[in-house]
């Protein structure tokens, strides 16, 4: 049964029962019922119109509706990503900070960057020493040779992710990683993690069109001091 339908239904039901108000079908006063329920049919689509275009959970959801959502929610608007991948991090932007208490928890920040569409892994660099206590790590321990080279938009950066003693593929202050890529760490790796994918030392893989984005959702969750390690291809 259509809107239209439906309203026409439902109107006629409003009227007292008797004879004085039967509503014979192709009457005057059908008609002229259409006629009232055209307007309310109209208002309904109007409504759901822009409730269809404030909330990214239906099929009438459009890129144009889904640039006004991102410029309004702060999140970087890319039309070479598809409408699906651009509508799970508005919906996850619009939930934030959804109902976890412990919002600077790894599993909080690998939580979101999965809502977002990235299928990436969180990690501590935390490590059992043997000793009873905990230990950090470097990437190359964790990762091993394969995080040492990498072919990136068709060239070789540096010839090595790492240029000197610096593991380069990190997120710290900035959505260029070029920006990033000269922090030092130093020999205290306490306020780092991992990001990629798993098992942990796994590269996983990430569209390079949306690389700014997921390392934006990173900056804005990870707490302020810490340093990310990305064991990511962005392809």
């Amino acid at each position: 049964m259509s809107v239209f339908d439906k309203i026409l239904s439902l109107s006629k039901q409003l009227f007292p029962t008797g004879r004085a108000f039967r509503i014979p079908v192709d009457s005057y006063f059908e008609n002229l019922l259409k006629g009232l329920v055209l307007s309310e049919e109209r208002f309904f689509n109007d409504a759901k119109s822009v409730i269809d275009s404030t909330f990214p959970d239906n099929a009438n959801f459009s890129t144009q509706d889904a640039a006004i959502m991102e410029k309004r929610l702060g999140l970087i608007t890319n039309t070479s990503v598809s409408l699906s991948d651009r509508k799970k991090a508005i919906i996850r932007k619009l939930n934030f900070p959804g109902t976890i208490k412990a919002r600077q928890a790894r599993t909080y920040l690998e939580a979101e960057l999965q809502k977002a569409g990235f299928n990436v892994y969180v990690y501590e660099n935390r490590f059992d020493d043997g000793m009873g206590g905990y230990t950090t790590k470097t990437p190359l321990q964790v990762a091993g040779s394969g995080v040492i080279t990498k072919q990136r938009h068709g060239q070789r950066r540096h010839g090595q992710i790492r240029h000197g003693s610096l593991f380069t593929h990190k997120v710290v202050n900035h959505l260029e990683e070029n920006l990033d890529a000269i922090f030092d760490t130093g020999s205290n790796l306490d306020s780092t993690f991992f990001v990629g994918g798993t098992p942990l030392g796994t590269i996983a893989n990430v569209p390079a069109a949306r690389e700014k984005e997921f390392r934006q959702l990173i900056l804005k969750i990870k707490p302020t001091q810490t340093v990310a390690f990305l064991f990511i291809n962005f392809t």
